[in-house]
């Protein structure tokens, strides 16, 4: 039973829930947390605020914030993904509560560091790299690294300004080179370049006429020459023809020109627009983002593959003491045999070069280092050959190449390791990266500076750029600006001293948080729940001021923070407190102060909230004294010439006897000096193991005065619940040990190993000792059941009859502490020497193992307590423990260094008391502190600081002050400044200088995009209202799904999925970083997608939905299994719970234990009775019938018999459990997991270990999901492979079949394609699971009589009616408790959504266009979040007008929520409902992309330069044409194309007419069978089917050909595009092969292929970019230099046609081929069709993938008109004969606009003699009609019928038509 429920005074729990509106929309509502020792807390957490969670360690604050809120706020959003990634995440468990309401998705900002790869950086985390990347592309400058000099690209415009600068009023020569092919003679070539038009060359100084070669005066040609230009006057006046020259040189000359004054002396002035350097011909890569990534295949150094670091010789290990000289050996490598001789050569080559033998390597400068590490040449080989100095790296080298051996190899061992790779020198970047520079800087160089020199350095550059260059790009400012905010931010929470290029996994605890809370900063999400815990870990006071104003800054943007804190200053400056208390563990677990901060802090709060044990201390009624007395250090621990990181030849001496402090700022060195310094050294000098390198030092003495040293951190204890306090502590040793001693154990004669939970005999099997069941829930959280044996307890039933003074082993690890000191104080001794006896003894020792645990104020743990659930402050102080155990077990201790880190963590005011008793009694032993630290309290109560400083980084590293804290506090230093207030003589009530809370400067409750420039967008800026309801409309292809899904949406998931773990992120199918300058006010976002695929072939509506997942591991994990011949049901138990079961029966009277040996056996059997025999057995009951062994006699030979051996008869209730117990081992043993009980009303009772039939002895296997999944070869019917069909030859013959196929699954592959291929008439249901999919064992398992098939054989609204009224009870209630809930959700949104109508087991494949986009809305909307943002791609797409209105009425509900809404739609409809809309355009595809208009519904119509408010301002009048074409009289034999007897899925035996040469248009609601109609019955007209859905038709003679065009892809590759699809880039081909040239070349149409290898690139093998892959990152895609994205290689690129190559045509808009291809008629018409279906914007070699739904179908329908199109004379002469168009909804993704042109291309269809029929849902298409037919009148089995048929005007006025109203209004305009 849960608590009570409890709330205090000063809890908001006594106002009434939903007492108001405001209230609850303004809260995140809590009730009922029971989580761990929560006590039912109700609470309302405010939303926006920075509400801090503080109280005693151990009272709760974690479960409430951590695994409470965040669980649930983080499951919520995580169950938005699909089922297959939500298994990749971590997933908590969901929460002990009854309803939290409001909750927006969470990001929880703890000190954990999970990060293990190098790849992660400060820089990647913070995206101050993405920024960097940017800037370098922008404005970085190339330098040549041969000459230095500087490169930057012409431009026509600058080359012009230098001929002005230089030949101002002289006449000048515009130049450009052309390449002279090998041996080309004189005469031809200059033949040539007259028929281009150009008569001079300028050559050797000299100008050539071409038209004279005689005159040339030479007949060799150079490889390169010059053609002149143009000869100009350079003037001001001039300047538009100097450009135009400058333009066309450089055009020609391939991007390089050259100016000259006509000169014989001077060489011509080079220019280039590319990044060359004229002077040295070196050519830079252009840069591009992706060459600065080192995450990036274009940026990663090939060598280390961006690591930065490959495994090789590390030169530092062959230094490895910098204090030694060359003469003093400090090369190691060069003091064996193995190396005398280089170190001769390093003296005799270091004395010739002047060096300094006797100085420490450390003081050489730089330059002679790396002289003695790498020698005076590149090669070494070369410096050895001339005698020069080879360097150690070349003794390394020379050694490799005699790797061979096995000595030299194990010798090279020890000099290897992780070192910088020599190709980037660790700057993980490829050389041509390298080049680029900003400010003189590279960038490797930007990433290795501290972050506070970085953000002076960016400051300083955007003001000179802003100076100098008269102004900064908008774009260039947008990231200086992002740069510069994130450095500022990591500034701000002291983080200034690291490097960009620190990686994330080498950062503490607390400085990942720090980190990761700038990261949420800078990435501007809003609307995000974000709990912190305790940030202020490893902060100097000076730096939590800056914290905080970060905090309120995240707090502004629109966040809620939660904060776990013990941090004074932070509970000043929040908005709100909560104090959780009053103790802790079982004492805590209740709100004892929920207060307003300002309130929390005014003296009348301590009144209201008399529990709390908090507002004391922050009211200065309480506070930790001053030490009236400081010790003397008793010696020290000298340090000489320490250096590691900032800590450069560090001299510092080390008290002992005294409690010493190292204090100082974030970073300035304190950890280095204390864990590698201090703790490595020590531990070296006293021989004890660590994993880690000592940092070198010079010298350390005084370590003779210590016998130990030891380091407590704050690495956790333990990751399982097998560890406890006691057993950690070493107390349940002893504990064992009386319980085996004890009257009760001798008797047993049982052992302490007897008592191991972890090991023993005692233990409960089932559980194996843990005391609970783990229950896998996939992807749900797994769920940690109690043993329903032991009853948590841990041990069996044996185990627990053994007691000890009146406790069971269990009872007393139920102990608190407390509790267990004073059980065994009772008979203890004094102490363990002085004790009478042994129990004595022992008792006296657990107590003194307890009592520090007592002293540090843990009494409340409980012994048996899993380490893995204690909090971080109680972990380190039970680390504490150990050493006190120790520390005080002795009256004189020897003499130990104790070094703690940061104990204070996670440490309440009155647990930091506690401590500082515990050290000064360690101290008072023998003991020395070290202890690092910011928390005041402990600084100023110790006996000795030592103060790192001044700053971080490298302006730390130093001593700054060092004494008592009185003689610091008297220093100038960052730690005296904050030590002086506390240090004064008035303790109590001290003012101090608190941060404020900072004023609050919210951001505007919108999403605000800036530079947005991805696909065709013209770098839009849009600012989107949050919380509403927002429409993005526009024509097809104006850029609307790219604003939407490629940007919002692609951002919105990614920042929230950065904050999830990287293992599960790359599953999560993140898309790609838009090109977009900045987005701020972003929500957590949620894609609602139109997928146009339905599913594969096993597709259900079960499946799609997500409710089969949920039955799957309902019926895995509760489900009952019968056997399927018997429908007996098996049930698995364990061998205690069988012994258990048999003393039961025994109470009812005597009991036989059998083990079943033969089961349904022919045989005569005697050889059983022989063996029973001889193992000692007397009795068998065989076939019912009790035999003596002795006198048995042979059995019937062919008759099936059953044999039970009797192992034991057991008559008395009082028989000794041992005997019981090894009687059912033996039977199990002898019966496979078996056994039967024979009672004594001759009842038989089966008993099975395993899962084993009882009745037939088959066995089963534990269920699982898989064994529910018809994919599954675990789970599906083995005859039809989970298909539900067979075809009947499959049927028949599929086992002789196997054998034409190499392989088992070669065959199964095959069967599987020819069921997707057959026609549904082919196929007939499965004759061995009748339809249901699953095999024989998975149809037999059951859950109250519902096998998981007859579930899915219900149509939804039966099926959650079912599932509710499923009735579980103890240990399955609780599996059930998350499962139940998610299918119900299910179904009730769907019958929600109108399809309560729809079986679970239906194929996805017969779904309606309707249908399955209301499924997948379903399956999204089902969370319960608020403040996340959907985005959805035009949902009302195959809905009726009526069901839209169901659709817009749920989006409405879900705004209402809290949550805000952006939704690319184009019905008018939806936009009156909205609450603002962007319209984009104004045209489509390169013509679209910008915003035409932005606003409410009423100003969008009264803008005339928007074409969606002129449509919407001025709607269609009907008919557009005037009048209708009229319908032939019904009864008329001609002009009606007939069907009678339909009867295809949910049609009820209809009779259809089709008018001929009419539109006709096919509505009713989703579902109600219009594509049964038309796909089902007109299309299948027109097919050799031989059986028929129809009984009869007429009037199929008039028609020629049926064309059908529906929804599906046009192509899944890039090599198709609209140009292949409708066939006209065959002609293109064509037309390209019969020019001159091409015939001239030999070139055929396939040399115009890009699919050919002839024609093709070959580099990109005609794809027009390539494909990047390396190892441990991403494939990227390039674009091909070789062909500039052209495709083909030169020489096909060089036939073109009226000036264009076939590149270039592809290239082309339809737009532009129509007009290009004007004259070729059968091009034209294409074209024009395309054109005139809104698809003029669409390039002709566009890949299909990048296409859209409602694009690729106008493609598929301009494919079929053309090839269905009937000739001009053929319509004159009107032939009987035309086709029959079938169109499934062409209205998709049309605008309003695009419609119009639709509704004309369907007319002109049917003028030209066609009969068109089109199933739409679309008003205006309606209105068009010639002929309507109205299905329904509802969906699924409720429709299938015709309502009424004939003109819009006659359907308009159906009274039972659902259509008719929404026609009648469409017919009024």
């Amino acid at each position: 039973m849960p608590p009570a429920k409890k709330s205090t005074s000063a809890s908001p729990a006594r106002r009434k829930p939903g007492s108001s509106k405001q209230a609850q929309h303004d809260t995140i509502i809590v009730r009922g947390a029971r989580q761990n020792n929560l006590k039912g807390l109700d609470l309302d957490i405010p939303l926006g605020q920075l509400t801090v969670v503080t109280g005693p360690s151990g009272s709760g604050k974690s479960s409430l914030a951590f695994q409470t809120l965040y669980a649930e706020g983080q499951r919520r959003y995580v169950e938005t993904f699909s089922p297959y990634v939500r298994q990749f995440f971590d997933r908590m468990d969901k929460p002990l509560v009854d309803r939290i309401d409001g909750i927006p998705p969470a990001i929880a900002i703890e000190q954990k560091n999970n990060v293990r790869s190098t790849r992660s950086t400060v820089g990647t985390i913070t995206e101050i790299n993405d920024y960097l990347k940017l800037l370098y592309a922008r404005c970085a400058h190339a330098v040549d690294p041969s000459s230095g000099d500087i490169i930057r690209p012409d431009t026509s415009d600058s080359i012009a300004s230098w001929c002005l600068e230089n030949f101002c009023d002289q006449q000048a020569l515009i130049l450009f080179p052309v390449d002279v092919p090998q041996n080309t003679e004189l005469e031809p070539f200059f033949a040539f370049l007259q028929q281009q038009g150009y008569l001079r060359i300028f050559l050797n100084g000299q100008v050539v006429r071409t038209d004279t070669p005689e005159e040339a005066g030479f007949a060799l040609l150079p490889p390169q020459l010059y053609v002149i230009q143009d000869r100009i006057l350079i003037k001001k006046v001039n300047q538009h023809r100097i450009l135009e020259a400058l333009e066309r040189a450089l055009d020609l000359g391939k991007g390089t020109c050259a100016i000259s004054d006509g000169g014989e002396s001077g060489t011509p002035r080079s220019f280039t627009t590319n990044w060359s350097n004229p002077l040295t011909g070196f050519t830079a890569r252009p840069p591009t983002p992706a060459l600065f990534s080192f995450n990036n295949p274009m940026g990663a150094c090939p060598n280390c593959r961006g690591f930065g670091r490959v495994i090789g010789i590390d030169l530092n290990k062959a230094i490895p003491d910098h204090s030694r000289s060359i003469h003093q050996g400090c090369v190691k490598p060069f003091q064996g045999e193995r190396g005398e001789e280089c170190q001769r050569d390093l003296e005799l080559h270091g004395a010739r070069r002047g060096l300094d033998l006797d100085c420490a390597f450390s003081d050489l400068s730089s330059e002679e280092q790396s002289w003695v590490l790498y020698g005076e040449r590149t090669s070494p080989e070369d410096a050895w050959e001339n005698e020069e100095w080879y360097g150690v790296k070349g003794f390394f080298e020379w050694l490799e190449g005699r790797a061979y051996k096995m000595h030299i190899r194990v010798f090279l061992s020890r000099y290897r390791s992780y070192t910088t790779c020599s190709s980037c020198r660790g700057a993980r970047l490829q050389p041509e990266a390298l080049c680029f520079q900003v400010d003189g800087r590279t960038l490797p160089e930007i990433w290795r500076s501290p972050v506070t020199e970085l953000h002076q350095w960016i400051t300083q550059f955007t003001e000179r750029l802003q100076t100098e260059g008269g102004g900064i790009d908008k774009t260039t400012k947008l990231v200086l600006s992002e740069i510069s905010n994130r450095l500022r931010y990591l500034c701000e929470v002291g983080l200034g001293y690291l490097t960009l290029d620190r990686a994330t996994r080498t950062l503490s605890g607390g400085e990942i948080e720090r980190v990761n809370l700038t990261s949420c900063l800078g990435a501007s999400l809003t609307n995000t729940l974000f709990v912190l815990d305790e940030p202020t870990v490893g902060l100097h006071p000076r730096d939590v001021g800056a914290l905080i104003s970060v905090m309120h800054g995240l707090r502004d943007k629109g966040n809620t923070l939660l904060v776990v804190e013990h941090e004074e200053a932070v509970m000043r400056a929040a908005d709100y407190l909560l104090d959780i208390g009053p103790g802790a563990g079982e004492q805590g677990g209740e709100i004892v102060a929920a207060l307003p901060g300002r309130r929390a802090f005014q003296p009348g709060s301590l009144r209201s909230c008399p529990q709390s044990s908090t507002l004391p201390y922050l009211l200065g009624k309480h506070s930790i004294p001053i030490p009236r007395e400081r010790r003397k250090p008793g010696g020290y621990i000298h340090i000489r010439g320490a250096s590691r990181h900032n800590l450069s030849k560090l001299h510092v001496d080390i008290p002992l006897g005294v409690f010493a402090c190292v204090t100082g700022v974030s970073g300035s060195g304190k950890s280095t000096l204390v864990h590698d310094v201090l703790y490595q050294n020590l531990a070296v000098a006293l021989q004890i193991n660590t994993d880690s390198e000592p940092a070198p030092l010079q010298q350390l003495s005084g370590a003779e005065q210590l016998t130990s040293v030891k380091l407590v951190d704050q690495s956790p204890l333990s990751r399982t619940p097998r560890s406890t306090p006691v057993v950690y502590l070493g107390a349940f040793d002893l504990i064992r040990q009386l319980f085996a001693e004890s009257p009760d154990g001798k008797l047993a004669g049982t052992t302490p190993g007897f008592f191991s939970f972890n090991s023993g005999t005692g233990r409960c099997e089932r559980c194996s000792g843990n005391g609970f069941e783990k229950v896998e829930m996939q992807f749900l959280s797994d769920l940690y059941l109690t043993c329903p044996e032991c009853q948590g307890s841990r041990y069996n039933q044996s185990a627990l009859e053994i007691q000890f003074e009146g406790k069971s082993i269990a009872e007393v690890l139920a102990l608190t502490v407390t509790e267990a000191m004073t059980f065994f104080a009772r008979g203890a001794a004094e102490t363990p020497r002085r004790a009478a006896t042994k129990e004595a003894a022992t008792k006296a020792r657990i107590l003194l193992i307890l009592r520090p645990l007592e002293d540090l104020g843990l009494g409340y743990l409980r012994l048996g307590q899993p380490l893995n659930t204690l909090s971080g402050g109680e972990s380190q102080r039970l680390k504490l423990c150990t050493i006190l155990v120790e520390a005080l077990s002795s009256r004189k201790a020897s003499p130990e260094l104790l070094v703690l880190d940061e104990p204070t963590t996670g440490l309440h005011f009155g647990d930091i008391q506690k401590l500082l008793i515990v050290f000064n009694r360690l101290v008072d032993v023998g003991h020395s502190l070290v202890v690092i630290e910011h928390n005041l309290d402990v600084i100023k109560s110790a006996d000795y600081l030592i103060d790192v400083g001044p700053g971080a980084g490298s302006e730390g590293g130093r001593i700054v002050a060092k004494g008592t804290p009185e003689e610091v506090m008297k220093t100038s230093t960052q730690t005296a400044l904050y030590l002086a207030p506390l240090l004064g003589k008035e303790q109590v009530g001290t003012e101090k200088n608190w941060p404020k809370n900072s004023s609050r400067n919210r951001t505007q409750n919108t999403i605000q995009i800036a530079g947005a420039r991805e696909h065709n967008l013209k770098n839009v800026d849009v600012t989107i209202p949050r919380d509403t309801f927002v429409v993005v409309t526009g024509l097809s292809g104006s850029g609307k799904s790219t604003l939407a899904f490629d940007i919002i949406f692609a951002e919105g998931q990614r920042r929230f999925l950065d904050s999830m773990s990287p293992y599960a992120r790359q599953f999560a199918e993140q898309m790609e970083k838009p090109d977009i300058d900045r987005i701020s006010g972003l929500p957590p976002t949620v894609a609602i997608e139109q997928r146009i695929s339905q599913g594969g072939g096993k597709s259900t509506v079960a499946t799609v939905t997500e409710v089969y997942h949920f039955l799957r591991l309902l019926y895995a994990k509760l489900g009952t299994q019968h056997c399927p011949e018997s429908g007996e049901p098996v049930v698995p138990q364990t061998e205690d719970a069988i012994v258990e079961a048999v003393r039961s029966h025994l109470k009812r009277g005597p009991v036989d234990i059998l083990a079943p040996v033969v089961r349904g056996r022919k045989g005569f059997h005697s050889d059983v009775a022989v063996w029973a025999e001889r193992q000692g057995y007397t009795r068998l009951l065989v076939d019912n019938q009790w035999k003596e062994v002795e006198t048995f006699e042979r059995l019937e030979r062919f008759q099936e018999h059953d044999i039970d051996v009797l192992i034991l008869h057991v008559s008395k209730a009082s028989t000794r459990i041992s005997a019981l117990r090894e009687a059912v081992a033996t039977a199990l043993q002898l019966g496979k997991g078996t056994l039967r009980l024979l009672d004594s009303g001759n009842f038989l009772h089966p008993f099975s270990k395993a899962r084993v039939s009882p009745v037939t002895g088959r066995s089963f296997e534990a269920p699982d999901p898989a064994h529910f999944s018809f994919n599954s070869p675990r789970g599906w019917c083995k005859t039809c492979r989970g298909h539900g069909e067979v075809m009947p030859s499959q049927k028949r013959s599929r086992k002789s079949r196997r054998d034409s196929f190499n392989s088992k699954t070669e065959a199964e592959i095959d069967f599987d394609r020819k069921l997707d291929r057959a026609d549904k008439e082919e196929l007939v249901i499965c004759p061995d699971c009748q339809g249901s999919r699953l095999n024989e064992i998975s149809r037999a398992i059951r859950i109250q009589d519902y096998a998981i098939q007859d579930l899915t054989m219900l149509p939804v609204s039966e099926a959650a009616a079912v599932v509710e009224k499923f009735h579980f009870t103890g240990r399955a209630r609780t599996i059930a408790r998350d499962i139940i809930p998610e299918i119900v959700q299910r179904l009730l949104f769907l019958e929600k959504v109108g399809l309560g109508y729809l079986q679970l087991n239906r194929s996805a494949r017969t779904l309606s266009g309707g249908e399955a986009q209301r499924i997948r809305l379903a399956a999204q909307l089902g969370s319960n979040l608020r403040g996340v943002l959907y985005v959805l791609d035009e949902p009302t797409i195959g809905l009726h007008p009526r069901d839209n209105q169901k659709l817009l009425d749920t989006l409405e509900t879900l705004r209402a929520k809290g949550n805000s809404l952006l939704v690319v739609e184009h019905d008018d409809e939806t936009m009156e409902r909205a609450g603002h809309i962007i319209d984009l355009g104004p045209g489509a595809g390169r013509h679209g992309g910008e915003i035409v208009a932005s606003g409410t519904l009423g100003k969008i119509r009264k803008l005339k330069k928007s074409i969606t408010g002129q449509a919407l301002a001025n709607p269609l009048s009907h008919p557009i044409r005037g009048q209708r074409r009229p319908l032939p009289k019904a009864s008329a034999r001609t002009g009606w194309l007939r069907l009678k007897g339909c009867s295809v899925n949910n049609l009820k035996n209809i009779e259809v007419r089709i008018p001929l040469e009419r539109l006709t248009v096919i509505t009713g609601i989703s579902g109600c069978g219009k594509s049964s109609l038309m796909r089902g019955s007109l299309a299948e007209l027109f097919k050799r089917n031989t059986d028929k859905t129809w009984a009869s038709a007429s009037g199929v003679k008039s028609i020629r050909h049926c064309y059908e065009v529906d929804q599906s892809p046009i192509g899944k590759t890039s090599r198709s595009c609209p140009a292949t699809y409708v066939k006209i880039f065959d002609e293109i081909r064509k037309l390209f092969a019969q020019l001159p040239e091409a015939r001239m070349k030999g070139f055929d149409a396939s040399r115009f292929s890009f699919n050919n290898a002839s024609g093709q690139c070959p580099e990109c093998k005609g794809n027009g970019r390539i494909k990047l892959e390396m190892d441990f990152l991403p494939s990227t895609w390039t674009h091909c230099e070789s062909c500039n994205g052209k495709r083909y290689n030169p020489a096909t690129l060089e036939i073109r046609y009226n000036g264009q190559s076939i590149g270039d045509v592809l290239a082309m808009t339809i737009d532009e081929a129509a007009e290009f291809f004007a004259a070729h008629g059968k091009l034209h018409r294409a074209l024009s069709l395309l054109k005139e279906t809104g698809l003029g914007y669409l390039q002709i070699g566009q890949p299909s993938p990048t296409l859209s739904g409602g694009e690729a179908q106008r493609i598929k329908l301009v494919t079929e008109l053309t090839r269905g199109r009937i000739s001009k004379t053929s319509i004159k002469s009107r032939k009987p004969q035309a086709n029959l168009y079938l169109i499934e909804e062409p209205s998709i993704g049309l605008h309003l606009e695009d419609v119009k042109r639709l509704i004309d291309v369907l007319h002109r269809l049917v003028e030209e003699g066609h009969t068109v029929v089109v199933v739409e849902h679309h008003t205006g298409i309606m209105a068009e009609a010639d002929n309507i037919i109205d299905m329904g009148p509802e969906a699924g089995e409720s429709g299938g019928r015709i309502v009424t048929q004939g003109p819009p005007e006659k359907v308009a006025n159906s009274k039972t038509s659902r259509t008719a109203p929404f026609l009648r209004a469409a017919l009024k305009g």
